[in-house]
């Protein structure tokens, strides 16, 4: 067993739930949910249409890489998104179930256990899987806050120097 899951925390939404027992919302107001981060809408008729024509491909796993077609198209999607020159879909587009798997999977790739002083810079507030995954992978998290006083942006440049020595991943 991984000596290292002693040192995660819970859950966050796990937290808020417990928090929430017994709490009843004013019904005359609409809630924003900010909790875990589910789709809202329904899904739309062509990627239904999509999924129940292609129903014959779920009998095999498709590539880990995904397809061809499919990074290309993420490729395209993300170029023309944010105004990159270009993308090259087979070396930099890796499709995968979602970004907590991918997120933790980087960091256990990433992160040589060998050097026992590994540090993972993350921003504060973080995603939970950035803390997780830093000392899953044997790692320890350090933190750069965001406030009102910096405009809620990470100040990567206020990290001290023997902090970037020893950092082997930063979540941005």
């Amino acid at each position: 067993m991984n000596p290292n899951l002693a040192k995660l925390q819970p859950y966050p939404f796990e937290k808020l739930r417990a928090l929430y027992a017994g709490v009843e919302p004013n019904a005359a107001l609409a809630p924003i949910n900010l909790s875990i981060g589910e789709p809202k809408h329904a899904t739309p008729e062509f990627i239904k249409r999509a999924l129940t024509e292609h129903l014959n491909g779920l009998s095999s796993y498709p590539p880990t890489v995904g397809s061809v077609e499919l990074r290309e198209a993420i490729a395209a999607w993300l170029v023309r998104r944010h105004g990159l020159a270009a993308i090259d879909a087979a070396t930099q587009v890796l499709p995968v179930n979602g970004s907590r798997e991918a997120l933790f999977a980087f960091a256990q790739t990433v992160i040589d256990q060998r050097r026992g002083d590994a540090l993972v810079v993350c921003p504060n507030p973080f995603y939970q899987i950035y803390e997780g995954s830093a000392l899953l992978a044997g790692a320890a998290p350090y933190f750069v806050n965001m406030s009102a006083a910096n405009g809620f942006a990470a100040d990567y440049e206020a990290v001290p120097e023997r902090v970037w020595q020893r950092t082997q991943l930063l979540y941005a």
